[in-house]
């Protein structure tokens, strides 16, 4: 594990969606220019050239902290989280960060010899 991490505290079946009711419909869309570098690296490009954003940078859930794997056990489907396959408790939910981090300025997070 590098980072923070997000992981399991019970057992998810596959395809189970990801997400915490107080965040619910609060995430932000912003442009590049509204988000700092340094939290760039946690905000997908979406397909309407703004970048999906935590409701706040100073508080944000765990999920937006999940590591880069690539055999992730979780997946993007429609800017939801899901689980790829069940998953046991006290497992890392990890991601593959190519999928989400598509912006230039992301190539400072998504190297091709550790990501890809």
């Amino acid at each position: 594990m590098k980072g923070v991490g997000c992981f399991a505290v019970r057992a998810l079946a596959a395809g189970t969606q990801l997400y915490f009711p107080e965040e619910a419909g609060q995430n932000r869309q912003l442009s590049i220019d509204e988000i700092p570098d340094s939290h760039l690296k946690y905000c997908p490009l979406l397909s309407n050239g703004l970048f999906l954003a935590p409701p706040s940078f100073a508080r944000m859930s765990p999920l937006w902290y999940a590591n880069h794997d690539r055999e992730p056990n979780i997946m993007a489907e429609k800017w939801r989280l899901i689980t790829a396959r069940a998953i046991a408790p006290g497992e890392e939910l990890v991601l593959y960060y190519p999928d989400l981090l598509t912006h230039p300025k992301n190539k400072l997070w998504v190297v091709p010899e550790v990501h890809v």
